[in-house]
């Protein structure tokens, strides 16, 4: 049996002692409660023995009080549980061993778990302080948080109260029931092709109007990165923040070129998509801002796998984000009042641009699914109302004649050429440069040339 040490007074084996470390005059408790199995220490904060011991026999008998009644023996702060909780987050992220989530998590723990209840200690947590929580957190940012951002701190919190039980700092029973408040988020705006090559044709004079370069140059890439995410549906910031030139290929097939577009980080990690060729002279467009890549063409470029980001202004600045900017565009050219039906739109609008319209050419949902790396549960839930609609009218042979967005669409679907015209327009508009016939349709250019050929013998 090991001896004790001289520094070591044992007050009840194997269940109350003191030890003083040879660093420190204070006795420290050491203690064991019940079927808990590991000691817990706290200071004494005396040097004198008889008052530590007192101190020591008094805490013990709470403890014991404490643990009968199923409470937690020792009790943490708040912030001090929350702090190492958060750093686990960030540690796991920065290794890239956790879960995208847990920037949310962290962020929550920050920026409202631990301002608000820091100061409690971890234990006595109430319903009522949550309910406290929930009105000023609305008082902070002015508003009621939606449903899904309210998810993300009820997790958060429920990760430091899994800590602290962890640890013994707070029972099961102890664990307050966590409500959210938030509505349902609600679905994001809409643009027409129309609104999107208008609002073109705005970013490219309110480009050239910004007072000064580094406004000019921000909003110039705005107009590319807009038409961009809706030529491709990507989910804007998410998998656009680390896609670079060297994440994109070309692959020549018999009919056409395919743009190959790998992201490297996404809402479930990396994902693939096939790109339309029309998006062609946008990617030329952001290799002509750099002057590092002037003298190169853009199969060059792409052939020379670079590490740049793709999204760089004329300066080879990366925009922390463009969120701000689309918001200050929309006000500044009047589509900050909503859609027909006043529903906000943001950046996301313009991913649910491209499903739409995919949905609207005749693109099974199952593709669609894939392509926008997202559930086919997902693309019917929001889509799925268009093609009974469509495929009525289809075999009805006729076509309402009114002039609302579902006419409209179906018109589309019945005739789907103008849908890819839509996306030539949008790139057109944006960039200047309107695709080739040869890289349009290959078969069509080559028939039109043998028409051209026949009426060229005929005249001679």
């Amino acid at each position: 049996m090991r001896a004790t040490a001289e520094s070591t007074v044992v007050l009840r084996p194997q269940e109350l002692r003191l030890k003083r470390r040879a660093n420190s005059d204070a006795w420290q408790i050491h203690y064991k409660i019940g079927s808990h199995k590991k000691w817990f220490r706290v200071s004494s904060k005396t040097k004198d023995l008889k008052e530590a011991k007192q101190v020591a026999e008094d805490l013990f008998h709470e403890a014991r009080v404490l643990d009968k009644r199923g409470l937690s023996i020792i009790s943490k702060k708040f912030k001090a549980v929350a702090e190492t909780v958060s750093n686990r987050f960030k540690e796991q992220l920065k290794a890239k061993t956790g879960k995208k989530s847990f920037a949310d998590y962290f962020r929550a723990i920050d920026n409202y778990l631990i301002p608000f209840f820091g100061n409690h200690n971890i234990d006595n947590i109430t319903p009522a302080l949550i309910a406290e929580f929930h009105q000023w957190r609305t008082e902070q940012v002015g508003y009621e948080l939606k449903a899904s951002t309210q998810n993300n701190h009820n997790a958060a919190l429920n990760s430091v109260f899994d800590y602290a039980i962890e640890k013994g700092w707070m029972t099961h029973s102890q664990r307050p029931s966590l409500k959210n408040t938030g509505e349902a988020t609600s679905a994001r705006g809409i643009f027409s092709t129309d609104e999107l090559i208008e609002l073109q044709k705005f970013i490219q004079k309110w480009s050239a109007n910004g007072r000064s370069s580094i406004t000019r140059n921000l909003r110039e890439l705005l107009g590319l990165y807009v038409t961009f995410i809706a030529c491709t549906g990507v989910r804007p910031g998410t998998e656009t923040k680390e896609l670079k030139w060297k994440h994109i290929q070309f692959i020549q097939k018999p009919n056409m070129r395919i743009i190959h577009i790998t992201l490297p980080q996404g809402k479930r990690g990396s994902r693939e998509l096939v790109a339309r060729n029309e998006l062609w002279p946008l990617l030329d467009k952001l290799r002509d801002l750099q002057d590092e890549f002037k003298r190169m063409t853009l199969e060059e470029l792409v052939a020379s796998k670079s590490n740049k980001h793709l999204f760089r202004t004329r300066d080879g600045k990366i925009p922390y984000n463009l969120v701000n900017a689309f918001g200050d565009c929309l006000r500044e050219a009047g589509m900050d009042k909503g859609d027909k039906d006043g529903r906000p739109r943001s950046l996301y609008s313009l991913r649910h641009y491209y499903a739409t319209q995919r949905v609207l050419e005749g693109m099974s949902f199952g593709l669609l699914a894939k392509q926008m790396g997202t559930s086919i549960l997902m693309i019917e839930r929001h889509y799925s109302h268009l093609k009974p609609l469509m495929v009525a009218e289809q075999l009805a042979g006729d076509i309402p004649s009114d002039k609302t967005a579902e006419a409209e669409e179906i018109r589309r679907y019945m005739n789907p050429s103008p849908v890819r015209a839509d996306v030539m327009n949008l790139v057109g508009i944006t960039t200047g440069v309107y695709l080739p016939l040869v890289e349009q349709n290959l078969r069509a250019t080559k028939e039109l040339k043998e028409e051209l050929n026949k009426a060229l013998i005929s005249t001679d």
